[in-house]
């Protein structure tokens, strides 16, 4: 699974699902998927985004940029 992150701050895309807490981290199954997403917003997107695998490692420092603990981060699928 991959994420895409902020590249100033390790911020993730995120989606606004539930009143309380973080908001759910949205995630691409494949990195080819998620860099698609990033081109098609084009050059400005690219340059200011990375995409990032969601392993132990990417976890803790997305829950670091977003103010949580790991085990407070929701993943949720990006629509197709």
């Amino acid at each position: 699974m991959f994420a895409i992150v902020y590249k100033e701050d390790s911020v993730p895309m995120c989606a606004r699902l539930k009143a309380e807490g973080p908001d759910s981290v949205v995630f691409w199954p494949t990195e080819e998927g998620a860099r698609g997403f990033l081109s098609g917003k084009g050059d400005d997107f690219v340059a200011a985004y990375d995409v990032v695998r969601i392993d132990d490692d990417g976890l803790h420092r997305m829950a670091q940029a977003m103010g949580c603990r790991d085990e407070e981060i929701e993943l949720v699928p990006f629509p197709n």
